[in-house]
């Protein structure tokens, strides 16, 4: 199938973006191995030329969002593990668990500040000239099929933008780290190319360097990957604090309040939440630390 070059969960102010729906957990290691092929040190442009590399950045102010999210999971990671070393103290317990329904269980505005992103109406016009381009190529018996595929693939695209819109609207948090991946820009015309020098010369004798789109595609992969994990996590961790809200309210079972699950499940959530950091340039990550946390 072709691969759709959407901006369907992201805005890109450069150039078309190749981007297929976010991976399953099996294709990770893929997506890191090309990835980690294109970070520093060889530069290949589109047409193989030396050139200046340019990493994928947006701006500082649109990771604060992020980073909101970010110091949340790491004070719950933190009260989580004074819940479970509480013992049987309920009094510690009860607070903690009171703590962690504010950070967890109630609205943190993660997005105040922020500049409400349009859903554009159509995919970018580097899409559109590719298929333009396509079109040309193929003969005339073939060149309604290809109309018909690019329809289809607009629609799908339109489809996805709505939906993803609907689900950040309904998910905070899914909505602060879109924000920074819907404004990160990309240099399509060029990447950097990591690996051992034999496999740098064997990939170029050989024609196997990764397209520009293929490792933008991966990247975006990525980062929407870990951004799902930081979802899941989060969910399962508000489901068993519920949980253990409701054993706090009866008192035949108020004594067997057990954070230690819901910790397990913060832990995840700061680890994935992590990665996705690990993403992004760490000067900026610090700047937008520094600026979270004189907020107050």
């Amino acid at each position: 199938a072709a691969i759709l070059l959407l901006t369907s969960l992201f805005c890109c102010t450069q150039d078309v973006i190749a981007f297929a729906p976010p991976p399953s957990s099996n294709r990770r290691n893929v997506l890191q191995q090309i990835i980690s092929a294109s970070t520093a040190a060889l530069i290949i442009p589109a047409n193989k030329e030396p050139a200046l590399a340019v990493a994928p950045f947006a701006p500082v102010d649109a990771l604060l969002p992020a980073t909101r999210v970010k110091l949340m999971i790491d004070r719950s990671v933190d009260i989580a593990s004074k819940l479970v070393d509480a013992g049987d103290n309920i009094e510690i317990k009860q607070a903690m668990l009171r703590d962690l329904e504010n950070l967890l269980l109630t609205t943190q505005n993660f997005n105040i500040g922020t500049t409400p992103i349009e859903v554009p109406q159509q995919p970018a016009k580097s899409y559109l000239d590719a298929y333009a381009d396509y079109r040309k190529s193929v003969s005339i018996l073939e060149k309604p099929g290809a109309m018909l595929v690019q329809n289809g693939e607009i629609n799908a695209w339109k489809r996805l933008k709505k939906q993803e819109k609907l689900r950040e609207d309904a998910d905070e948090i899914r909505a602060a780290l879109n924000y920074y991946t819907s404004n990160i820009n990309f240099n399509s015309d060029k990447f950097v190319l990591t690996a051992s020098k034999d496999e740098r010369s064997k990939m170029i004798r050989e024609d196997r360097i990764p397209d520009v789109r293929t490792v933008i595609t991966s990247d975006m992969g990525l980062r929407y990957l870990l951004r799902n994990d930081i979802l899941t996590a989060c969910d399962d961790a508000r489901a068993e604090l519920k949980y253990q809200l409701t054993k706090q309210a009866d008192a035949d079972s108020a004594e067997t309040v057990d954070g230690q699950e819901l910790l397990d499940l913060l832990l995840v959530a700061q680890s994935a939440c992590s990665k996705w950091f690990d993403l992004i340039d760490e000067k900026n990550v610090k700047e937008a630390l520094f600026i979270v946390s004189r907020e107050g």
